[in-house]
């Protein structure tokens, strides 16, 4: 090639090379912001979410399956009487606990998730080491993404797949420790990109960058997301909880009817 042609080419070779880091940040930037919601934040809200109110709406879920649990049996034992038959009560206990049992196990899936959400938020990193776990997991997401990073090893490709394992366990120490060996080891200078092979590159960011905006844009309108607002105002939260208490005390009086019911038709 003549001196002239390298001369043309070099302008469109530094411009592709400003594109293509201002891409690469943006792209960075994205993806961890992206993971970050996914993998942190949704846990951590969902699990303040159940703090706040899950307790409560554990058991009016708990009282309202009492409550139908008790409506049924009385109107089964009331069709025995109309029957004039004497209600049989252990086949009646096996119909309600058959036509209850999805109730019960969402009973079952609810206090799971609220002992769950109890460890979640135990257990979280402090302030300080969960702003060093975003920047270490972003500058390694740097080295190692391999959107970021086309002419990867397979090395290189392993510690990408540790460094996400390390970053979902919140496991700081593991992401200081890859960090560390990839600053001692033999680093080689990274192949050069054709003019070519950085146009297609800023052709995958792109695309890249706009699934990942569309993406996060649908995340948001999601919950945990769509409900942050609520969850960090304490006005709202104690009025969502009066109102459940309020519920439940509905219910319990509702229930104490079906029961003095109950003993009187028990008692005929």
């Amino acid at each position: 090639m003549n001196t002239f042609n390298q001369l043309a080419i070099i302008p469109e070779n530094e411009s592709l090379s400003r594109e293509l880091e201002v891409l690469n940040l943006e792209f960075l930037d994205l993806y961890t912001t992206h993971k970050q919601l996914i993998e942190n934040d949704s846990v951590i809200l969902t699990s303040l979410y159940l703090a706040k109110l899950g307790h409560l709406q554990l058991e009016l879920l708990q009282k309202k399956t009492e409550l139908s649990r008790l409506s049924k049996k009385i109107k089964l034992i009331q069709a025995a009487y109309n029957r004039s038959e004497y209600p049989d009560l252990q086949t009646i206990e096996k119909i309600l606990n058959d036509e209850l049992e999805e109730y019960y196990k969402q009973i079952q899936f609810q206090s799971q998730m609220l002992e769950k959400s109890k460890e979640v938020l135990s257990s979280l990193l402090s302030e300080e080491d969960t702003q060093k776990l975003k920047e270490i997991f972003r500058l390694l997401c740097k080295k190692l993404h391999p959107d970021l990073n086309p002419h990867q090893s397979e090395l290189e490709k392993d510690l990408f797949i540790k460094v996400k394992a390390a970053y979902d366990l919140q496991n700081l120490f593991e992401l200081q420790s890859i960090l560390l060996y990839l600053d001692n080891r033999d680093v080689t200078v990274p192949t050069a990109l054709s003019v070519n092979e950085k146009e297609q590159q800023v052709s995958f960011l792109k695309k890249n960058i706009a699934a990942l905006k569309e993406k996060i844009e649908k995340l948001k309108e999601t919950f945990p997301f769509n409900i942050e607002s609520l969850i960090n105002d304490d006005k709202q939260i104690e009025q969502k909880q009066a109102e459940l208490k309020s519920q439940i005390r509905e219910v319990v009086e509702d229930i104490d009817k079906c029961m003095q019911l109950l003993k009187l038709m028990l008692d005929e």
